[in-house]
């Protein structure tokens, strides 16, 4: 610990930001009396002079702090008064405690913390037992995660603790990087070179030595500055990354963060297995950029879906769950017999997720970058993802005016301007519902006569009341024009005197259509259907090979729920072959696919012994 060097102006006890007017007492709770001395039992009581640092922006793994006495005042150290002097975010004071949702992971913290004046006598839990007093506790535990969510909201609202993005105004690769900044909660603020914020953009990139042919930039903690970065690159730079190491061993690997993965991460760290979740982009998947999901049981007014995955996010690392992104799973190897479970008819009572004998059969997961994920383990939640038009210049206007989401950061985009959406699932029919809302009008276009075998009836109707949304059947795409991103479209329609095609001054197309399944990391190691979707269970048994059945499972007992055809290579949510493309649906069988899991481990345990 050491003392901070400049002065600050103070911000009240407990005080939040505007965002969380109204939320104040549950994010910035003070404990009982009774709870301080049952959270004294996992620290250390320590007393502290005016101006000690207990925590760092950019720092790690940090304790958690609750106040017997003084306060600790939360600043960012970046953030300056035109006077010098330092801003302070907010004050915790007797009975309060420290901490946001960075304190459930490994990445680094976003503010930095110091005894205010006069010092004062603190509890500092370590990080090690943190975990265990939220699990001991739960009473605490629950007052904790409120906090955090909610502290966590304030930050992101006020981008404070941020990154500066400099960018184009519908730039494809300033688009990506706002949405990998908001989907993964990380506070920033956004300044368009060619928009309202020109000026202020430009006399960012003087400062650093660069021009808006740079752009998009990323300006990261203590002014380090990247140009046209990669998500890996503004990942590592701002602490998003989660520190792997080569040699651990975790008991399931789940690959796919979307609501399957989420909630086999939940279920299986919640029951003690280590786990590791290995995602590309951020959590939510597919399903993470709905607007609004309002058919999921227990939410009657509806939440969207990226509420939906933060909040499944802290809930599986709040039991320990490792997230690591962005991290794209490559290839998967099988190591060991498959049928070691077999050789010992009855496995040492206890010995799943703890015994990892040479013998035992594992997998390694090779990813894009970085040393290998070892695991004995792995539940494939992928998703799928939507298909391609297949149109020349395609590729060409993907991020310019081509979407494959409807993310507030595209709603943005359409302000008074004609859109088109293109399918007739659910994710359509909500992001036509969302984007009404911004756009001048939303056109939906569809290769069939009705929406009512394919979205569900809530949607459709909402769909057909409103005066802002056409929906077009037996039309498709069929050009897309421009210079450097979209600026028109050609559809067909299918009519009772033939094909016609209409020109249309559209300059963004969200495209929702059909399912690719992302399984290309699995070929080799189990089977899948023809168009690439994981068999699970029974139809792991055989496949149809020259007009015969060819067995293809390598044990005596059955496949477990959801198991693939390689005994401990588990698959769930859309990626499955035959699963009801649904969120609540994913949601059941990542948690449902832990108990095979289970059984799989302590089988393969014994065997390895």
């Amino acid at each position: 610990m050491s003392a901070s060097p400049r002065p600050a102006r103070h911000a009240p006890h407990g005080s939040a930001t505007a965002t969380l007017e109204g939320n104040e007492r549950f994010a910035f709770p003070q404990l009982s009396e009774d709870q301080i001395q049952r959270a004294a039992a996992f620290g250390e009581r320590e007393r502290h002079g005016e101006g000690v640092l207990v925590f760092e922006r950019g720092q790690r793994s940090v304790d958690f702090y609750v106040l017997v006495s003084g306060c600790i005042e939360i600043f960012d150290p970046e953030a300056l008064h035109r006077d010098g002097e330092i801003e302070v975010i907010t004050t915790h004071a007797q009975r309060q405690f420290t901490g946001e949702l960075d304190l459930f992971n490994d990445r680094k913290i976003l503010v930095s913390g110091r005894l205010g004046g006069g010092g004062g006598e603190v509890i500092r839990v370590p990080r090690a037992r943190f975990r265990e007093m939220l699990a001991a506790e739960p009473d605490i535990g629950d007052v904790v995660l409120r906090a955090f969510i909610l502290r966590r909201i304030g930050l992101i609202e006020n981008a404070q603790g941020g990154v500066l993005l400099v960018g184009e105004r519908g730039d494809g690769r300033t688009l990506e990087l706002e949405r990998f900044l908001s989907r993964n909660g990380h506070p920033h603020q956004v300044l368009h070179a060619d928009g309202d914020g020109g000026a202020e953009a430009a006399a960012v990139l003087e400062k650093h030595g660069l021009t808006p042919r740079d752009c998009p930039v990323v300006v990261c903690a203590g002014d380090r500055v990247l140009s046209c970065p990669s998500l890996k690159e503004v990942a590592c730079c701002l602490g998003l990354d989660a520190e792997l190491d080569p040699g651990d061993v975790f008991d399931v690997a789940v690959i796919g963060a979307g609501p399957g993965g989420l909630a086999a991460a939940v279920y299986a760290a919640s029951e003690g297995l280590r786990t590791v979740v290995l995602e590309l982009v951020a959590a939510g998947g597919q399903a993470g950029t709905s607007s609004k999901i309002e058919n999921y049981l227990g939410f009657p007014l509806g939440l969207s879906g990226g509420e939906l995955a933060a909040r499944a996010q802290a809930q599986a690392e709040k039991f320990g769950a490792v997230m690591a992104l962005p991290r794209r799973v490559e290839r998967v190897e099988a190591l060991g017999r498959p049928d070691a479970e077999e050789r010992d008819a009855e496995p040492p009572e206890g010995s799943a997720g703890v015994n990892a004998g040479e013998g035992a059969p594992h997998f390694l997961l090779h990813l894009d970058h970085g040393a290998p994920v070892r695991a004995r383990s792995v539940v494939a939640a992928s998703g799928a993802a939507y298909r391609k038009l297949g149109l020349d210049r395609e590729a060409e206007f993907e991020g310019c005016g081509l979407h494959y989401a409807a993310t507030a950061v595209e709603a943005a985009l359409c302000e008074n301007e004609e859109v088109a959406v293109v399918g007739g699932g659910n994710s359509a029919g909500q992001a036509a519902v969302f984007l009404s809302r911004r756009a001048k009008h939303v056109h939906v276009l569809i290769r069939g006569d009705s929406l009512a075998d394919s979205m569900s009836d809530y949607l459709l109707r909402r769909i057909e009341a409103s005066r802002d949304i056409t929906l077009h059947r037996k039309t498709q795409i069929a050009g897309l024009h421009g210079e450097g991103r979209l600026e028109s479209i050609t559809w067909e329609v299918d009519g009772e005197a033939g094909k016609v095609t209409e020109d249309r001054d559209i300059a963004h197309v969200f495209t929702m259509i059909g399912a690719t399944p992302n399984s290309d990391f699995a070929r080799g190691v189990a089977e899948r259907d023809e168009k690439g979707f994981l068999r699970t269970g029974k139809d792991a048994h055989a496949r149809e090979e020259d007009g015969r059945s060819v067995c293809t499972w390598p044990l005596k007992r059955d496949p477990h729920i959801g198991e693939t055809s390689r005994p401990g290579f588990f698959a769930v949510g859309d990626v499955r072959a035959d699963s009801v493309k649904r969120v609540a649906s994913a949601v059941g069988e990542g948690s449902v696919v832990i108990q095979g899991l289970h059984r799989y481990l302590s089988a393969a345990a014994g065997a390895g012994a």
